[in-house]
């Protein structure tokens, strides 16, 4: 298969990367301004996550449909990139198998770093958060394992529509050579392997990405988090490549599209219905805020 027709398939993989120029209005019920108030995260007795699941799943495939100009540069950046990749992905490769080899303590830790990108895991450290808050009344960290449950669902479903769309072959079938055979690829699972034709794009980036977005935004008053997330979901990332599993530009794909599929999912239930009290000329009270698009 040709290269070239494999960037067609590209489009339908940036879903999500418009969600990342996504407006907020805030307005509260004098119709001012205002800002949504920080509710504590340790607030027993009131829940607050509140979700819809499939509204945001229909958000994220018509993503590329709403886009404003912004949304469409952004898209068009990460799909030169992507292509650039691509072209490349062969050599880039060779490059860290390169390197791979003369450095030994690479084949020690990359399936360990692996390990942390699998879906499953990914789901268990979502419900550590969930079950540790609800646990100590932490409504913070209950709410981010919700988060980050229904963004690792969100990128679960989507990713597997573009493995069988895509059909790309993993570095270790071919010696490292790069082949798309697009849905056809669907039968040949049964004949070569069963896996060996999902490269595109990598299922464990996206959940390592997906993940460390949500608790990083949940958690960006530490300051050390989200260096620490995403610099976790980069090296989860990168090890796929070591692991003979995924090519560069699929790391590259699926770490943008978990970053914008997690910052969707918060950004969305942010936008939730709050009460916040505020301070009117005419004296104090309870004002309603509602963030819409």
């Amino acid at each position: 298969m040709m290269k070239k027709a494999a960037c067609a398939l590209l489009i339908p993989c940036l879903l999500g990367v418009p969600m990342l120029s996504g407006q907020d209005v805030a307005a509260n019920a004098d119709g001012t301004a205002a800002a949504a108030a920080t509710e504590a995260p340790a607030e027993a007795g009131l829940p607050r996550y509140r979700s819809n699941f499939l509204r945001d799943e229909g958000e994220m495939w018509t993503a590329p449909f709403r886009a404003d100009a912004r949304g469409l540069l952004t898209g068009a950046a990460v799909l030169a990139v992507t292509g650039v990749l691509i072209a490349n992905d062969e050599g880039i490769y060779k490059e860290f198998k390169s390197f791979q080899s003369r450095h030994a303590w690479v084949d020690k830790a990359s399936p360990a770093l692996s390990f942390m990108g699998d879906w499953g895991v990914d789901c268990g450290v979502a419900g550590l958060f969930f079950l540790g808050g609800v646990l100590a009344r932490d409504r913070r960290a209950r709410d981010t394992g919700l988060m980050a449950w229904e963004t690792l669902l969100h990128t679960g479903l989507l990713v597997q529509v573009v493995k069988h769309l895509a059909g790309r072959q993993r570095p270790s079938v071919d010696n490292g050579n790069d082949r798309w055979y697009g849905p056809s690829a669907f039968f040949k699972r049964y004949e070569d392997g069963f896996s060996n034709y999902d490269s595109f794009f990598s299922g464990h980036t996206v959940s390592a990405w997906g993940l460390a977005t949500v608790i990083a935004e949940n958690y960006r008053h530490r300051g050390w988090v989200p260096p620490v997330c995403y610099g976790l979901a980069t090296l989860v990332g990168l090890s796929r490549l070591t692991e003979d599993a995924h090519w560069l530009s699929d790391v590259f794909l699926g770490a943008v599209v978990g970053f914008a599929v997690g910052k969707m999912v918060v950004r969305n239930q942010d936008k939730r219905l709050r009460l916040a009290p505020t301070l009117t000329p005419g004296g104090a009270g309870i004002g309603v805020s509602l963030l819409i698009d």
